[in-house]
C-alpha cells in the first residue's frame, strides 16, 4: 500500500507541474514517466499489461462499454 500511495503521489505531482497545453496522448507520457521509475523490469509485460487494463476498464465504466 506504501507504494501505491508514493506513484499516486507522484503522478498528482507530475500532471500538476504540466507547464504546457497538451493532448490524452501528453498525460499518458507524463504518467508513463512516472510508472516506469516504478515498473520491474522483471516484470514489466505483466505489470504494464495490468495497468493498461485498469485503464481500459475504467473507461468502460464511464463509456458504457463496460461488460
Amino acid at each position: 500500500m506504501e507504494m501505491f500511495n508514493k506513484i499516486k503521489e507522484d503522478i498528482i505531482n507530475q500532471i500538476s507541474n504540466i507547464t504546457y497545453v497538451g493532448d490524452l496522448s501528453d498525460i499518458g507520457n507524463e504518467i508513463g514517466i512516472i510508472l516506469g521509475n516504478y515498473i520491474n523490469e522483471n516484470e514489466m509485460g505483466y505489470e504494464l499489461e495490468s495497468f493498461i487494463h485498469g485503464l481500459k476498464h475504467g473507461i468502460s465504466l464511464t463509456d458504457g462499454t463496460h461488460k
